[in-house]
């Protein structure tokens, strides 16, 4: 077998690798988290399994013609693992070792690629994998600074008998038996149980080993970990199933690799992680079944988007796009649209029964209407039905700048307008991170890099749009036409901003803006960013600076990104 085999073998198992990743973190830091210092064993043990994955990617990648023979380069790794171990241990005697450990790693990932570069093997799959071990970086990093009812949503100490943590910890209390009361009487009851049974699961396992009821809470974070970083290669899988490469390939995955919410909602306990990875997953199967339209990708996709739904109502947001494919392929199948309406048959047999069955049980056993929510009330202070529709879309709070969200429980200063909301939340939550020194530098720059960023990704949705309308040649002949990936994305993107518009207008509270609802938006951005980069569509010279241009923003919302959040743990 080649090196270059070999290498494309060691990361073919991707689930794999990341679920040996979330084992060694919790290994490493069993209680969860990383408070002050840390032992020698823990970071010698992260080291070496680092070190060790460096040195065999390098190994089984390094050109055979590259004049250095097999001892030559075992040697080589050796030393570079040893001299990163060394390194990695003189963390402890800094101030903030957790956050200086993942900084470091990061600088030796941005020096492998410029070895790699140097080397001419800097492959937009190269790249790629480097990026990927960046993100679990900085999201193992995040789980271990934050604690399980920090920077959170409707989560609280443990001994509440509302929230998130209760829902999972009534499944590990109750033998897993369903809630025998109307899950609207008790606070974020009313969401389907995937999450938090699977969640329960691991909490029970945890208290088999010996576990405290809070250390086992605290390690529901490594299953969000895992949901986060999935959702990073699926969003790397749809990509590639669109046949993005080169530029189009590797600044889009920057983008979700490094995008904040996806980091937040490593830590978050809630269900939102779960739903956007199965969300993500039923994109990546509608697309591969309209390019091979088996048996086997129709059910792949009815369970991811029936799963999707079982993890939040909101999971149904994809169906619209996924049913406008269905469409396309109808239409195009004269002739065999016999053994279509077959596949769409099983697609209903395996997606309604899963994502329906909590709304059916729900309504027949305790009458809840489907939609149905425990909501807040107008005398609550997050209350916004009083700004006007206009306010909402267009009024700034001039009395309260700043880029971080307002929420004002005192001055009930809380945040109106929905634009400035999606900005600030996308990248912040709803918290403030820092007010002054170089967190704030680096918040600052990746918020208005976040503004540039999306404001050039809907440009370049525009344009794909555009382009599909006059009429277009193929993304790549023989697999999913330029027309129906635009028209799919397209519908997908709209579903979820009417969807966010109207949710915020029937529940006008602040909390009902947060961007994590909409994070899907995210891909249908990124995708219109490889269509517009994508080789051919423009004349050379032409294609450089916009490809030097989009480079520049996505490297400054990353830079932005990595430093806001390697600083957010050293102010916990």
């Amino acid at each position: 077998m080649c090196r270059q085999n070999r290498t494309a073998a060691i990361f073919s198992h991707p689930y794999l690798l990341l679920a040996l990743g979330c084992l060694l973190v919790f290994l490493a830091f069993p209680s969860g988290k990383a408070d002050g210092t840390f032992s020698a064993g823990s970071v010698l043990l992260l080291a070496c399994c680092a070190a060790a994955g460096g040195g065999l990617f390098f190994f089984s990648s390094e050109p055979a013609n590259s004049g250095f023979s097999c001892t030559q380069r075992v040697a080589g790794a050796a030393l570079s693992a040893g001299i990163l171990c060394c390194v990695s241990l003189l963390t402890l005697q800094t101030s903030y070792p957790l956050p200086t450990l993942a900084l470091l790693w990061l600088v030796v990932l941005t020096l492998s690629g410029i070895r790699l570069y140097v080397s001419h093997r800097l492959t937009a799959r190269n790249v790629c994998i480097l990026l990927g071990i960046g993100a679990f970086l900085l999201r193992a990093l995040y789980i271990l600074y934050t604690a399980y009812n920090i920077r959170q949503h409707d989560v609280f100490d443990i001994s509440s008998n509302e929230g998130h943590q209760a829902y999972i910890l009534y499944f590990a209390e109750h033998n897993f038996q369903l809630p025998n009361f109307s899950p609207t009487s008790v606070w974020e009851f009313y969401h389907p149980p995937l999450h938090y049974f699977l969640s329960a699961l691991w909490v029970k396992l945890q208290t088999l080993l010996g576990f405290g009821t809070a250390a086992a809470i605290e390690n529901v974070q490594l299953l969000t970990l895992f949901y986060s970083c999935a959702t990073v290669i699926l969003g790397y899988r749809i990509l590639r199933a669109l046949h993005f490469d080169g530029p189009a390939l590797a600044l889009p995955f920057a983008i979700l690799c490094f995008h904040p919410t996806l980091i937040l909602l490593s830590g978050s306990i809630n269900n939102d992680m779960l739903c956007i990875t199965l969300s993500f997953a039923a994109i990546l199967y509608a697309i591969r079944w309209y390019q091979n339209a088996s048996v086997k990708n129709i059910l792949l996709l009815g369970a991811s988007l029936g799963l999707a739904m079982m993890a939040k109502s909101s999971g149904a947001l994809v169906a619209p796009a996924v049913a406008v494919l269905f469409l396309i392929k109808l239409i195009k199948s004269k002739g065999k649209r016999g053994k279509l309406w077959g596949q769409f048959g099983l697609f209903l047999l395996v997606c309604a029964p899963l994502g329906l069955w909590w709304t059916v049980y729900s309504k027949l056993r305790f009458g809840v209407s489907p939609g149905s929510i425990s909501s807040l009330t107008p005398d609550n202070p997050q209350y916004l039905g009083a700004y006007s529709t206009l306010q909402r879309f267009f009024g700034i709070d001039w009395q309260h700048l700043s880029i971080f969200e307002n929420w004002g429980w005192s001055n009930k200063a809380f945040e109106y307008n929905l634009f400035t909301t999606i900005w600030k939340s996308s990248v912040f939550d709803e918290f403030t991170f820092f007010t002054s020194g170089s967190g704030l530098a680096f918040a600052n720059l990746l918020f208005w890099g976040n503004i540039l960023l999306s404001l050039a990704a809907l440009v370049c949705m525009i344009y794909t749009a555009v382009s599909a309308a006059k009429g277009s040649s193929p993304l790549q002949s023989g697999t999913v036409s330029y027309r129906s990936a635009v028209l799919f994305f397209a519908v997908l993107y709209l579903t979820y901003l009417i969807f966010y518009i109207w949710f915020c207008f029937s529940q006008p509270y602040a909390c009902t803006q947060s961007f994590r609802y909409i994070f899907p938006t995210v891909l249908a951005g990124a995708v219109g960013m490889g269509t517009v980069l994508r080789p051919g569509c423009r004349p050379a010279a032409e294609a450089r600076s916009l490809t030097f241009a989009l480079s520049l923003l996505v490297t400054l919302f990353c830079v932005g990104s990595a430093g806001t959040y390697l600083l957010l743990g050293t102010v916990q």
